[in-house]
């Protein structure tokens, strides 16, 4: 009986093609981020009126609140490829990529939370009794998870991630600044000018090149 064993060769190169995969799905990541949660944003429209439902908006609105809901969640899971993207690629600058890589992961689950409570609203489009909605509707907006309250938290570990980045000389200097920009998505939603979100996504983008470059140019060291 013999058995077969995949020579030092082959598993180099699984090895390789595996981190390969990774480069190329981080860099995506990078991009793709940015840009969906900024289209998700720029068309957003509150479905509420101080912490009730504004029900003319939902019944007028609809189908724009619920694919700026879809754009902004399908962002999630590259906007978390990203901060770890970032994180990596400033590794040398440990303690400050791990912090801002966590207090990254924290905002955004809070801001995943956040847009979660939207859903419930929009889906209240052509229902006629609307009574015990509304009253689940503020419950939902005045009883929120501790969580939610966290999305500065996106803002800090964006601003730590660039630090991280600009101590370790991992990318050049504007390309730090710039992934730093990143982190004011959540100020349009603050705001109600979701267009500003374009413009940061644009600069982290921007910033994000040069990171996206190296991933994809030298594969074996990420």
């Amino acid at each position: 009986m013999s058995t077969h064993h995949p020579s030092a060769a082959t598993a180099d190169a699984d090895r390789t093609g595996r981190r390969a995969m990774g480069s190329v799905l981080a860099a995506m990541s990078l991009l793709a981020g940015p840009a969906l949660i900024a289209l998700g944003l720029a068309l957003y429209i509150s479905p509420w009126s101080g912490n009730v439902p504004d029900f003319a908006a939902i019944d007028v609105h609809h189908g724009q609140m619920l694919l700026s809901l879809n754009l902004s969640l399908a962002a999630f899971p590259f906007l978390y490829g990203s901060v770890v993207a970032i994180a990596v690629a400033a590794r040398r600058s440990r303690w400050l990529a791990g912090s801002g890589l966590t207090c990254s992961f924290l905002g955004l689950t809070a801001m995943v939370v956040n847009g979660l409570v939207d859903l419930p609203l929009i889906m209240m489009a052509g229902i006629d009794e609307r009574a015990g909605f509304a009253e689940l509707a503020t419950r939902l907006d005045t009883q929120l998870p501790i969580v939610a309250y966290l999305f500065p938290l996106y803002l800090i570990g964006t601003v730590l991630l660039a630090a991280a980045l600009w101590r370790a000389k991992a990318v050049p200097r504007w390309s730090a600044l710039c992934v730093g920009v990143g982190g004011l998505f959540p100020l349009a939603v603050i705001t109600g000018i979701g267009t500003t979100a374009l413009i940061i996504a644009t600069i982290r983008i921007a910033g994000s090149i040069p990171i996206a470059k190296a991933l994809l140019v030298r594969p074996a060291d990420a």
